[in-house]
């Protein structure tokens, strides 16, 4: 399967409601018996809080969550006061069977798929799926709502919001599992800002991710190229010509 990943997402979230022991039961979208899902608060960024019914999915998470926010800290962007991420056997709408996770831009909430559910994929970016790509994958998610929090919920093209995403997801990434994906998708990156757009990253979003990572590490003050990014300054609406 070809996952991908979606960013700012309007659908609302999926429903949850408190169970007897105070824990949080989610109704799996089948309509079958809710799973009882577990509360975690990433240790280092203690704004973070993970619902997940395993407890070693929200640790992955939080591990891949913390990356992102070190790295974007680096570059002089501050976190949101606070984020929730859902862990979730499938996505809303048609998200679900293509997606591995996604920011809902109206809550402000991360929904990523649990880890059995992303392995079942078989590969991602034309690797086997491990551990390290699913950190990776919550990384990408978090750094969405890094960006959510700094740009207008429609002021910011989607081409910027993936750009931001995945270069801390690249950044944060094991780098000999990062030079491994980097092997299957030949190139040298966008060759200039006119090709960071949303058309591309539609056609081909895991292609857009390496490009978009490739041109960044040829941009000569990267933070502030970033922060740059993220105030709309660079990435432009393309002009919608109707019938």
């Amino acid at each position: 399967m070809t996952w991908v990943l979606a960013c700012a997402v309007t659908s609302a979230p999926l429903g949850v409601a408190a169970s007897a022991t105070g824990a949080i039961a989610s109704t799996p979208a089948d309509g079958s018996t809710p799973v009882e899902s577990a509360l975690k608060r990433c240790s280092q960024s203690g704004s973070v809080v993970i619902q997940a019914a395993v407890d070693a999915d929200a640790q992955m998470a939080c591990e891949g969550v913390e990356r992102a926010l070190q790295f974007l800290a680096r570059m002089g962007i501050d976190p949101p006061p606070s984020t929730a991420m859902d862990i979730v056997e499938e996505l809303p709408g048609e998200l679900g069977g293509r997606a591995v996770g996604c920011y809902l831009r109206e809550t402000k909430k991360i929904l990523l798929l649990s880890y059995h559910t992303f392995e079942a994929g078989g590969e991602w970016f034309r690797v086997p799926v491990d551990r390290e790509l699913y950190r990776s994958a919550a990384a990408h998610e978090m750094a969405h709502a890094v960006v959510g929090c700094h740009a207008e919920p429609t002021g910011l093209p989607v081409a910027a919001h993936e750009y931001v995403a995945y270069v801390a997801m690249f950044a944060t990434m094991d780098p000999v599992l990062r030079e491994r994906l980097l092997a299957k998708f030949p190139g040298t990156g966008f060759v200039n800002t006119l090709q960071i757009n949303d058309i591309n990253h539609i056609v081909n979003p895991n292609q857009f991710g390496v490009d978009a990572w490739r041109h960044y590490l040829r941009s000569t003050n990267k933070a502030a190229w970033l922060r740059e990014i993220i105030t709309g300054q660079v990435v432009q609406e393309l002009p919608w010509e109707g019938p």
